[in-house]
């Protein structure tokens, strides 16, 4: 699969919180995929940018919640 950034209307700005990314990152392998995750990728294979045999392993991953700052 090839995914092209420099074509992405956001890039720089929200690839943080890219559903690609997040989806296809190594070591993403800790939990299976939700049912909403799986209509997601089944979204992603249905308009061609991820092949079908690529989806079948995807994993999520599991992120650590950041430090919580009082503000004020």
């Amino acid at each position: 699969m090839i995914v092209d950034c420099m074509t992405c209307p956001v890039r720089g700005q929200q690839c943080d919180d890219c559903v690609v990314t997040a989806v296809f990152s190594p070591g993403s392998s800790e939990l299976p995929l939700d049912s909403a995750e799986q209509r997601a990728v089944a979204m992603f294979v249905g308009a061609g940018l991820v092949g079908a045999e690529t989806s079948v392993g995807l994993r999520a991953r599991r992120e650590p919640w950041g430090p919580i700052r009082a503000v004020g």
